[in-house]
């Protein structure tokens, strides 16, 4: 039977999410690289299923699920999450066909600019990505260190940090956003709230100077530096609020053109795991002061 390309359905996410995890260690296999990418249960795609269906996509052969695109949007802005094919099926051209669709997506809605985050190492979808005008805009640094390391190497930020409370205001969070990336993601922030990840306000007097969010694991991300702020007591709030969670191990996507940013975590002991590229349309944001949760959430 020939391959079809479908609109994904809540009952496929489940199946997906294994079939991202199998693509995604079988890359890092071949590439030389622990393939150690838990399953994660698809959270994220289930939110953004339910705000906009029209930006996922399954194809499948015979049957089976073999192919898995996503896709969101927030005002003119597109981002593919993720465009994942089944080891071994790859050389079959499900890739352009699901990414064909989810660029219709950016299509109907008029999305003025396009980006994605992969792998730097994966030359084959960076390639496929060029040639529908998306560029290598921005390296990023996939990075961690033991909580131990850097708890010892750690001095107390002069901003203080405090939780943010899910179904809290989001108001101040977007207005960060706006002024960093150019655009708002309340509804996003709402979704992270909702999670096991704790979001931190961090903030000097009555003023938030950026924020941060901890997963229970130690990653961290996003994170945010408010325009004008000390970027290195930012990321010194934000691993004090990580470690207060008591992870073993701490891990954020750390930008290589975000000097200060780089200076600090080098200097608490970070290390670099695995390296990544953001590609776009066109430039976008202030990469100095945003740190990515991770390439499907950006």
């Amino acid at each position: 039977m020939p391959i079809s390309i479908r609109a994904a359905r809540n009952e496929d996410l489940e199946i997906a999410a294994a079939l991202v995890q199998r693509s995604i260690n079988d890359l890092w296999t071949r590439h030389g690289v622990e393939p150690s990418m838990p399953l994660r249960p698809p959270l994220f795609q289930a939110f953004c299923l339910s705000e906009d269906a029209s930006g996922l996509w399954i194809a499948e052969d015979g049957g089976a699920i073999i192919g898995f695109g996503f896709s969101w949007t927030l005002a003119d802005f597109w981002y593919l999450a993720q465009l994942f094919v089944e080891p071994g099926k790859q050389a079959r051209g499900v890739g352009g066909e699901l990414l064909q669709k989810t660029l219709l997506h950016a299509e109907r809605l008029k999305a003025t600019n396009r980006a994605l985050i992969t792998f730097a190492f994966n030359t084959s979808s960076i390639g496929l990505y060029t040639k529908h005008g998306l560029y290598p805009r921005e390296p990023l640094f996939r990075i961690s260190a033991p909580a131990s390391e850097v708890q010892r190497r750690l001095r107390s930020s002069r901003y203080a940090r405090r939780p943010i409370a899910a179904g809290a205001p989001v108001d101040w969070l977007g207005q960060i956003d706006s002024d960093i990336l150019g655009f708002r993601r309340d509804r996003h922030h709402e979704f992270l709230l909702r999670t096991d990840a704790t979001g931190f306000r961090i903030e000097e007097g009555d003023s938030a100077v950026g924020y941060a969010y901890a997963s229970p694991e130690g990653h961290i991300g996003p994170l945010a530096v408010a325009p004008g702020a000390d970027t290195a007591e930012v990321v010194s709030a934000a691993m004090e609020a990580a470690l207060s969670l008591q992870p073993q191990q701490l891990s954020l996507i750390a930008p290589g053109g975000a000097d200060a940013l780089m200076a600090k975590i080098t200097e608490l002991g970070f290390r670099i795991v695995q390296p990544l590229v953001l590609m776009s349309a066109r430039s976008f944001g202030d990469w100095r002061n945003y740190v990515p949760r991770d390439p499907g959430y950006m």
